[in-house]
């Protein structure tokens, strides 16, 4: 009996150490299967939060479209999930100036001096009267014809304002600066964060190891029409939250119209704009380099006389502001800006 039992007990320790062998095959394999997938597992969940957060943008980009150009109080409402990403509001992430000459007649240059005072300038000294606007408020000042006139104000002009220059009540300048205001989408991915920046219908991706690119500029157009004459239209949308934003699986956002503002429409000389952005240090110099390619390949073969088309204002840097033309001629100028406010 003893002779036969010890080969059984044998037989049971092998079979026990080979089930052990193979589980320890089978968990290597996972392991190993594991390690060599996670780096793809990982790749596929940034790809579905970036495209989650990509939609999100490019929904939420569309409704403020259609809104924008519309009547004062006219909106829409709309659910966006927003259970992969976060949204805050970006407050005074871009500032625009815009200003022109209504007339031939005169070169006028309008300078913020401090929150009370601004310097008006006019080579033929036509200018009498202003007209200063801001969101809260508007008032009308009467002065001597000078070749330089100081104008003291009681405004706001911290935020939004318009000033337009007559020659008795002929508007003969106008000229105003635009602080844009916008929304950034947030999306964990395993990297950081990645993050869409939706200003002036203009958009703006980052991820947590590198700097702001541009992904689409903003609203702006230039052509030349049939007789010779540039044509510039261009679109300043700002974007105000009122109260939180909202957050959720089911995040109802009201976006309304505070109704469109016409800056320019028709004629204009001595066309000036500058752009700056705080949402980084290098989204400045991008949007420059861009607007001025074309410049700057005529320089470099000495065309510039066949140039038509965005140019610096003073130094070639584009530091001073841009024109159109070098600005020397009339052009076509169209610039609406758009007020819509978000809320929930």
């Amino acid at each position: 009996m003893r002779s036969q039992s010890k080969p059984d007990n044998d037989l049971a320790v092998s079979e026990v150490i080979g089930v052990v062998m193979l589980l320890a095959m089978v968990i290597t394999m996972m392991g190993g299967v594991f390690v060599f997938l996670t780096p793809y597992v990982n790749d596929f969940q940034d790809n579905t939060a970036w495209s989650n957060a990509n939609g999100i943008a490019e929904r939420l980009d569309g409704r403020i479209d259609v809104v924008a150009g519309a009547s004062a109080d006219t909106g829409l409402r709309t659910t966006i999930p927003l259970t992969m990403t976060s949204m805050s509001p970006l407050i005074t992430a871009e500032v625009w100036t815009v200003s022109a000459d209504l007339t031939a007649n005169d070169v006028i240059s309008v300078s913020y001096i401090n929150q009370t005072t601004f310097s008006v300038t006019s080579l033929n000294e036509t200018a009498n009267k202003a007209i200063i606007w801001t969101e809260d408020n508007e008032t009308t000042l009467e002065f001597s014809e000078s070749s330089e006139i100081m104008l003291e104000h009681n405004l706001n002009v911290a935020d939004i304002y318009i000033v337009t220059i007559l020659d008795d009540d002929v508007e003969i300048h106008r000229h105003a600066k635009i602080p844009i205001s916008g929304l950034l989408v947030k999306t964990k991915v395993q990297t950081g964060t990645h993050s869409i920046a939706l200003l002036n219908d203009a958009r703006y991706d980052k991820f947590s190891d590198e700097t702001w690119s541009i992904s689409s500029v903003p609203d702006m157009n230039i052509e030349e029409l049939f007789d010779g004459t540039m044509r510039a239209s261009l679109s300043l949308r700002d974007v105000d939250t009122i109260g939180s934003i909202p957050d959720g699986r089911n995040a109802v956002f009201d976006i309304r119209s505070a109704g469109p503002i016409t800056l320019f429409s028709g004629d204009a000389w001595n066309f000036r704009f500058t752009f700056d952005s705080s949402l980084g240090p290098t989204v400045s110099p991008q949007m420059s380099e861009g607007w001025l390619t074309d410049y700057n390949l005529h320089r470099a073969s000495d065309t510039l006389d066949q140039h038509r088309g965005i140019s610096p204002w003073l130094r070639a840097s584009g530091v001073d502001g841009m024109t159109i033309d070098q600005g020397n001629s009339v052009i076509d100028l169209e610039i609406e800006l758009q007020l819509v406010e978000v809320s929930k």
